[in-house]
């Protein structure tokens, strides 16, 4: 007796094999996008909570923290550690001791030893608050370095180090360099009088300082990456960019993160001579550009508290003048 076996054939199979080939190609874009857009969702998080820890700390002592401040005996300090408090990080804050500086060479300068390395366990704290979920790699620790007498003579006095956990954000310090000429080259008075952001070194600056507007003025910025070198075609190793990295100030408590003025590289993310007409996304630098994992732009934490993604197709002119805090500037939207 004869028996009907029923089943696919080998085209039939293949079809099947391919059709759900084309769907996965389909639907795996959209996976990604949606990852992103949610990642990019906490990042704007992240720094609505910074504007809101600025603000706080504004209330309580009437001005916005100094970018980053040293005192006659190096006791360095940064506005990451300054608003830890107002970031539900108050116990952090308490074992950090503001008079001495969290470098490992501290000692010679004859501060005590346990409270460096007490100072140096807590901006080595990693926090989510700082992290962009799209920088990938996710939060790092890095030994970060500084050579005798690089900013100036006798400052530091000798080679410094400190480790450091990572900050995908900084504040904005101001404008200068290439991009401030091109930027200002047709503006009446060109780049001349006060390019300074909000967030200065050694300074106190309060919101009624920032005549520009608090809408129309940047706080915060992305620079992703912490001690690792992007350029615009991505991570970069080896001679020379791993001499940046100790000093890229790509930590939330170290002292290099408070010093970012942005003067722009060449479009390939390389420096050209005093900065470039690139202002977002081609590397993350400091003082080159500011730097994200989104396409297609940058997001801000602005004076008023709120968050804006910025294209980094941006004008020079409007770029430089969201960054700037009383230049006087008149721009449309952005």
């Amino acid at each position: 007796m004869s028996r009907n076996r029923k089943g696919f054939t080998l085209i039939e199979l293949l079809v099947v094999i391919a059709i759900i080939a084309v769907l996965v190609a389909l639907l795996l874009p959209a996976v990604q996008q949606a990852r992103e857009a949610a990642r990019r969702s906490q990042c704007k998080n992240n720094l609505k909570q910074m504007g809101l820890a600025l603000h706080n700390y504004h209330d309580s002592l009437s001005c916005f923290p100094y970018s980053y401040l040293v005192g006659n005996n190096l006791d360095v300090n940064s506005w990451g550690t300054m608003i830890l408090p107002y970031l539900d990080q108050a116990p952090l804050y308490n074992r950090y001791n503001c008079s001495v500086p969290p470098i490992n060479e501290a000692s010679a300068l004859g501060f005590p030893a346990a409270v460096i390395a007490s100072n140096i366990a807590v901006i080595s704290t990693p926090l989510s608050v700082f992290s962009c979920p799209s920088t990938p790699g996710g939060i790092t620790t890095y030994m970060a370095m500084l050579p005798a007498n690089s900013g100036g003579r006798g400052v530091p006095p000798i080679p410094v180090t400190w480790t450091a956990a990572q900050s995908d954000y900084c504040n904005t310090s101001g404008v200068r360099g290439t991009f401030a000429s091109i930027a200002y080259a047709s503006y009446p008075g060109g780049a001349g009088n006060n390019r300074d952001g909000v967030m200065g070194p050694n300074q106190l600056n309060r919101i009624s300082d920032v005549t520009d507007g608090s809408s129309n003025t940047f706080l915060v910025a992305e620079r992703a990456g912490g001690a690792k070198i992007y350029l615009k075609g991505g991570l970069v190793a080896g001679s020379p960019w791993n001499q940046f990295g100790p000093s890229n100030g790509g930590g939330w408590g170290d002292l290099l993160n408070g010093e970012n003025w942005l003067e722009g590289s060449l479009y390939d993310g390389t420096l050209g001579p005093g900065g470039g007409p690139c202002g977002i996304n081609c590397t993350n630098m400091r003082g080159g550009t500011w730097y994200s994992f989104h396409v297609g732009g940058c997001q801000f934490l602005m004076c008023d508290g709120s968050v804006r993604f910025v294209s980094d197709n941006i004008n020079a002119f409007v770029h430089a003048s969201l960054i700037t805090r009383q230049k006087g500037e008149v721009f449309g939207d952005f």
